[in-house]
């Protein structure tokens, strides 16, 4: 037999068993690998859509969270006079009053803890509309963008201040001006920090006041370790709330 012949049979011998071998034999690093990546995906995934719960949902420790008590005083004022206090407020999610011219902040839920925990949470429970265009509290008279106070255009304002005492107060309008653009429903809340709802024309802006000195003394009763009930209730300056002043023009919401 010659030599080329014998280099032919060998070569096929070698072929067909090399390819048997590689037949029979399992890539198990190619489905480890495979594996590993589908793992990593859906870890991946899971994680991805827990941080988002996580911030959505604020199951981090952005206060306040769920059990947490915290107060802030507000009042709504318009055209010059403070409106009469919602007396109580029905929100089994824990942003409430049951007191005058105080907000109880207690997260019951985590919708409502965190950054969730906003004046529009308060307003929606207690039955004040209030959005960048019109205040009204529930039966009053209807405060709406361009309606005069003293016969000038007033707008819807918010100005929070941050302590009992603090005149300066930081001043925050969703649709007019160059001030900070913020839908008032959504201002954080704070504690222990004053709040006015204000209509007034933008002259009359920076001049907007906290709530009357009784809702201090009350906020400030309230974080006092020996505070074991609500203070006297706080009485605004005026009681006129759904009469609207002299010189302006407003609308009933029907």
């Amino acid at each position: 037999m010659g030599k080329a012949s014998s280099n032919k049979k060998v070569a096929r011998a070698a072929g067909i068993g090399g390819g048997r071998t590689y037949r029979g034999h399992t890539p198990w690093p190619y489905f480890g690998v495979i594996a590993l990546i589908v793992l990593l995906g859906i870890v991946g995934t899971v994680t991805s859509r827990d941080h988002r719960l996580s911030q959505i949902n604020n199951q981090g420790n952005t206060p306040p969270t769920v059990g947490t008590t915290w107060h802030e005083g507000y009042a709504v004022y318009a055209c010059g006079k403070f409106l009469p206090f919602v007396q109580h407020a029905k929100d089994p999610q824990g942003i409430t009053t049951n007191q005058a011219g105080v907000i109880l902040i207690k997260p019951k839920v985590k919708g409502v803890a965190g950054k969730n925990a906003t004046l529009g949470k308060f307003t929606s429970a207690s039955g004040i509309t209030l959005n960048a265009a019109e205040i009204q509290l529930p039966g009053g008279t209807l405060y709406q963008d361009g309606n005069k106070c003293d016969g000038k255009a007033a707008h819807v304002y918010v100005k929070q201040f941050e302590f009992v005492g603090d005149n300066v107060g930081r001043l925050y309008n969703g649709a007019k001006g160059q001030l900070p653009k913020l839908d008032p429903r959504n201002v954080p809340l704070q504690d222990q920090a004053l709040i006015t709802i204000a209509f007034v024309p933008a002259s009359d802006a920076s001049k907007i006041p906290p709530p009357p000195s009784d809702v201090g003394a009350a906020l400030t009763a309230l974080a006092s370790p020996s505070s074991s009930s609500p203070s006297t209730t706080p009485t605004p300056s005026s009681t006129t709330p759904t009469t609207a002043p002299a010189g302006s023009s407003t609308t009933t919401k029907k």
